[in-house]
């Protein structure tokens, strides 16, 4: 899981950087799921023809993590606060 929400902007730099560090990972048998993308980046990286239709992008670190959780089979319950 990649969590972009601290970064405060993206250019062409950094949406370059994201693409080779989820190229690399698929190389070495990993998927990768991005989290954290407002809606000004996510604004940005349509204007700047980046593609990342193969890439899971979620709007928040706790849905990337439900579903990387899923994709490997588990999934989030909730405790019995009584037990």
């Amino acid at each position: 899981i990649l969590d972009i929400t601290g970064v405060p902007t993206v250019d062409t730099v950094v949406a370059q950087h994201l693409i080779k560090t989820v190229t690399a990972a698929r190389l070495m048998g990993a998927d990768c799921i991005i989290s954290g993308i407002r809606p000004q980046i996510a604004q940005t990286i349509v204007h700047l023809g980046i593609s990342l239709t193969d890439v899971i992008t979620k709007a928040t670190l706790a849905d990337a993590i439900e579903v990387a959780l899923e994709r490997l089979g588990y999934n989030i319950v909730q405790m019995d606060p009584e037990k």
